[in-house]
């Protein structure tokens, strides 16, 4: 029979076929593990110039399909030039990728058997970590709370709210007798952070206010200067004898200062001049002072503060301990007695570093600590707390247990075949003898 027999030809598979198996493939799983490899080397030694969070959100961010690499960190001479690196694709996609690939590949393709059952723990335990990391990059939140054991050190000593490490609100209160009234109303910086050319603006409407705000000319790390000790050189508008000077972002994105340029459109067709709002710096615990605006009898403040978001219970730190290498800076332990009060019942508990508080789907890590001047004993009087919201927060520790035991198991039914097959090959060759 003729080997173009009809009868002898495999059919020929359908371009879904075709699309199906390259995406379940092993060669495109390898490809994005290069990929990959290539994506967390380059972030490891960009981190190092631009900061950890800026890296990460370069990267590894969901809202960028492509990643164009900092071409200083293989030619160092290239450094503060823009010039970059051939794109590669986003890290987030990758990993997206990579998952559906394992999951066709490893775990739906793969033949189900009492010998694979190792693998396929394995390939679900990978994915599980995999997954983990795509829902932290999409939920998760982080604040710091600060406290004082003590009254009066400008931080409360209990606190049930953390403020946000990266993100900006502006605030809007109105006020009467000096003090607050009614709601608050927060802008949150994804309206306005990318206003950073001149000329760009954004009108922000709350229907509850008696007018709108204008947003431009935002500037990630600030200073407010003086024009007169320092004229502007890049173009930035002067207010009231002062302008918004931009900084180079931090490493630590945290410790940044943002600021922004703000107009109230009056509804009443009166507009306010120009103003500038920035953030609190790092090292102060004091709000700035608000702009205030009058409309008829209503008084309002406005001003910029970073995101706060309330934490279902209170913290109220009793004792803050420190103890540091000789001679250094360097923490060789940072560690709070804190309690925790919920519905009126109250709980002792112990943090310190490596040792966070779980509780309520929230994680408290000892973050920071501040020390008393040397005159007052020098000893940690205020406690900074990381608080982190994640609901993945534990789900890579289990995904390794998963993929650790699938790889044990697999091996071991491996060692078990090895030395049943021999031992039938030795009692085989005696029943020849």
């Amino acid at each position: 029979m003729s080997s173009s027999d009809p009868a002898t030809e495999r059919p020929k598979k359908s371009f879904p076929a075709h699309f199906m198996a390259w995406l379940s493939g092993f060669g495109l799983a390898t490809a994005l593990l290069v990929i990959l490899m290539v994506l967390t080397w380059l972030a490891t030694l960009e981190q190092v110039h631009h900061g950890l969070h800026a890296t990460l959100e370069k990267y590894f961010t969901p809202k960028e399909l492509w990643v164009f690499p900092d071409a200083a960190v293989i030619f160092p001479d290239l450094a503060g030039k823009e010039k970059y690196l051939p794109p590669l694709p986003g890290g987030y996609w990758v990993c997206a990728l990579l998952v559906i690939n394992l999951t066709l590949g490893g775990l739906i393709k793969l033949r189900k058997s009492p010998k694979t059952i190792g693998i396929l723990l394995s390939h679900f335990g990978i994915v599980f970590m995999m997954i983990a990391g795509g829902v932290a990059q999409l939920t998760e939140e982080r604040g710091l709370m600060m406290l004082s054991e003590k009254e009066g050190a400008g931080l409360p000593t209990t606190s049930d709210y953390a403020q946000s490490l990266t993100e900006t609100t502006v605030e809007v209160i109105e006020v009467k007798d000096g003090k607050p009234v009614g709601q608050v109303h927060f802008v949150e910086d994804k309206y306005f952070k990318d206003l950073e050319k001149a000329g760009d603006t954004r009108t922000i409407r709350i229907p509850s206010l008696p007018f709108d705000l204008e947003f431009a000319r935002y500037v990630q790390n600030s200073r407010v200067v003086s024009a007169q000790s320092m004229a502007p050189s890049r173009g930035e508008p002067i207010v009231e004898g002062w302008f918004l000077y931009g900084q180079d972002p931090g490493k630590m994105t945290e410790q940044d200062t943002p600021g922004v340029h703000v107009k109230v459109l009056g509804r009443d067709g009166k507009n306010s001049d120009p103003f500038i709002l920035t953030v609190p710096e790092a090292d102060s615990f004091a709000p700035r002072a608000p702009y205030t605006y009058r409309t008829g009898d209503r008084t309002f403040a406005i001003r910029m503060e970073k995101r706060i978001w309330p934490v279902p219970f209170q913290v109220r730190l009793k004792d803050a301990r420190s103890e540091y290498f000789p001679h250094t800076t360097k923490p060789k332990f940072f560690e709070s007695d804190i309690v925790r009060i919920e519905d009126g019942r109250e709980s002792d508990v112990f943090i310190e570093m490596n040792e966070p508080m779980r509780y309520a789907g929230l994680t408290f890590y000892q973050h920071t600590m501040i020390n008393s001047a040397p005159r007052d004993g020098g000893e940690a009087t205020i406690s900074g707390f990381e608080v982190v919201r994640n609901p993945s927060d534990q789900w890579p520790k289990y995904s390794i247990y998963i993929a650790g035991f699938g790889l044990c198991l697999h091996f071991a039914l491996k060692l078990w075949s090895f030395m049943t097959r021999g031992k039938s090959k030795t009692a085989n060759a005696n029943q020849a003898a």
